[in-house]
């Protein structure tokens, strides 16, 4: 057993621990609603808020927890004090830190912990909040470490509100020995403020928005939450600076401030997220046309210094009672809706519905059985035909994943891909369909399509996982495959997402001459820019236009500008989604080079690609 190592902070962590006046047996009730979100939103049997005493641990709050060992030299949270992010054992008989601690051995059976540390405001760690399973668990994701992050905010706020009440009380005591050594009036009144306010913007923080819900839905009363996220605020930060960048934020401060009515409550609840509380509103018609209204403001230009900046922001709204009636549940519902509306795209609006719980679940489920489908290899690829539009030929195929689950048949890409994408096997995965997509492609381009190219999508994890361009390269050659048979497809998400690292890989492979096409294009806002500075052979026209070419004068209009832009960048253009004669003359009449939908064929199986197109076996047999 590996025992936890005890920093030269020591003695300075204990000192600021015994600001919050716990001992053994002190709980602090406002974190029990903490520990139940924890055990609920992670499907968890235990979570607890462990203080970590000098040879001992205690609860601060708990659910869940039986009969424990609270030795330091075998807490799990006394390790996860000693770093900065989430501790994460998916087995703990697997590791070799606690496979031999009582904790695992014992009756306590502990396999699973995820530990975040709660720090005093000077940085020290007070103890961890924990959620605890007598189950491994190996498909806990980056999504589910940013929720307990999360939570474990929450649960600092918490107990930093318990410090100053307890420097309060110790202010005014019977006899006073030392008055020196305790805060005056004015610093109290400052202390008090430094739990409420945000010190950059002036708004509400964290703390004080959590508290005022709590209030509002004891009494109770209804209230719209509103969830607000710059989209890609990171790229301002790193274009402009911290410094203009803090500048913004005020005046997007500022500017909610003068949104809100009296009664209501704007908060800066992190880095780039904002948080309204509105009271009185109950339905959610009126709240999403509020929220629209609030990101027109927000886009609104921004002038900085020099520099005249046009952001955009997503939003989440959850409604109580409507949703809930549970102030930490209406939060996550909130939440929730914000992850929706940045998958939907930039811009959006999207309200709480109980399906976004579920889906949630779901994606825990399905992240459980990945790490079998892995290892049973019940994935498999579906192809989908890419015609030429100028004589009707195919020109080659886009590789598209399935889930050939055992129990529930072959599932689609929209049922998996939001666990598979947000856990940690969607590199891996990545891999595999390179080298299973390259290996086909390279079969047909051998028996009756020597001009064959497969198209790949890629996802984010594969550009921070070791080196993408070098095994891209290694892929082609161990196949035997020319690199422009091969088209790696890229969406703005992930550009956007980690913009130098993508940009450096796809140099690389488009110097080599991989084919780089940029996926959905049209339905985001940096597009243009996009092709500016990206090294692109081709852009996708999403489907959402192409459906309306025949229909919409204005759907047409965007159709013919993405063409025209794309001849001028002397970029090939293929449309998505084409399902009609009518829209393959409309495309052809309009010079798109090529074409895939339904009216060509639907994303089959490699044996039925070959009977529809006569290549590889079926032709040998023929």
């Amino acid at each position: 057993m590996k025992c936890p190592v005890i920093l030269p902070s020591e003695p300075a962590r204990l000192k600021a621990l015994s600001a919050y006046g716990f001992d053994d047996e002190q709980l602090l009730q406002s974190l029990d609603p903490v520990v139940r979100i924890a055990s609920r939103m992670f499907g968890m049997p235990v979570a607890a808020v462990n203080m970590i005493g000098s040879d001992h641990v205690f609860f601060a709050a708990s659910t869940g927890v039986g009969h424990v060992d609270m030795r330091r030299d075998v807490s799990f949270c006394a390790h996860a004090i000693n770093q900065a992010d989430v501790m994460l054992v998916p087995d703990a008989t697997l590791d070799e830190r606690f496979h031999d601690n009582p904790l695992v051995t014992g009756d306590t059976n502990l396999r699973f912990y995820a530990g975040v540390p709660l720090m005093s405001p000077e940085g020290l760690a007070l103890g961890a909040l924990c959620i605890i399973d007598d189950q491994p668990h190996h498909d806990f994701s980056p999504e589910d470490c940013k929720r307990l992050q999360e939570l474990a905010k929450m649960a600092s706020d918490r107990l930093e509100l318990r410090r100053i009440e307890v420097a309060a009380e110790r202010s005014t005591p019977q006899i006073q020995e030392d008055a020196s050594s305790f805060p005056t009036p004015h610093e109290e009144q400052e202390l008090r403020q430094q739990a409420s306010v945000d010190g950059l913007t002036g708004l509400a923080n964290r703390a004080k928005f959590y508290r005022q819900v709590e209030d509002v839905l004891i009494r109770p009363a209804p209230v719209a939450l509103m969830m607000i996220d710059i989209d890609g605020f990171k790229d301002v930060n790193d274009t402009l600076g911290h410094t203009l960048g803090d500048a913004i934020l005020r005046e997007l401060a500022t500017r909610l401030q003068q949104l809100v009515g009296e009664g209501d409550l704007a908060a800066r609840i992190g880095g780039d997220e904002f948080a309204l509380m509105l009271t009185g509103m109950t339905d959610a018609g009126a709240a999403t046309q509020l929220a629209e209204a609030i990101l027109v403001a927000i886009a609104r230009p921004i002038k900085v210094d020099s520099h005249q900046v046009h952001i955009s922001a997503s939003c989440g709204i959850a409604l109580a009672p409507a949703h809930t009636q549970e102030a930490l549940e209406l939060v996550g519902d909130a939440d929730l809706a914000l992850f929706k509306a940045k998958r939907v795209g930039r811009g959006r609006v999207y309200v709480f519905t109980p399906s976004l719980r579920m889906e949630a679940m779901a994606r825990r489920l399905y992240g459980l059985e990945l790490h079998r489908a892995v290892d049973k290899g019940e994935f498999v690829l579906f192809y989908q035909p890419q015609i030429s539009l100028s004589d009707g030929s195919i020109t080659g195929a886009e590789a598209l994943i399935r889930w050939h689950h055992p129990e529930r048949g072959i599932l689609a890409p929209a049922v998996f891909l939001p666990a598979l994408e947000g856990g940690p096997l969607a590199a891996t995965v990545g891999s595999w369909i390179l080298n299973e997509a390259c290996a086909q492609a390279a079969y047909w381009r051998r028996s009756g399509a020597p001009r064959f190219r497969i198209g790949i999508n890629l996802s984010g994890a594969q550009f921070q996982v070791g080196d993408l361009a070098t095994e891209v390269m290694e892929t082609l050659a161990r196949h035997g495959l020319p690199p422009e048979a091969l088209e790696l497809e890229v969406t703005e998400n992930i550009v956007l997402d980690n913009d130098d690292i993508v940009l450096g890989v796809l140099r690389r492979l488009h110097a080599q001459g991989v084919g780089i096409a940029f996926d959905d294009f049209g339905t985001g806002y940096a597009s243009l820019s996009l092709l500016k500075s990206y090294p692109l052979s081709r852009i996708k026209m999403d489907q959402s236009f192409v459906r309306g070419i025949l229909t919409s004068k204005r759907d047409a209009s965007v159709v013919r500008a993405i063409l025209d832009m794309a001849r001028n960048f002397d970029l090939e253009t293929i449309a998505e989604g084409v399902e009609y004669e009518a829209e393959y003359n409309y495309l052809r009449r309009e010079h798109c080079d090529e074409a895939q939908g339904f009216l060509f064929g639907k994303p089959m199986s490699a044996p039925q690609f070959e009977l529809m197109f006569g290549i590889g076996r079926a032709k040998a047999i023929a």
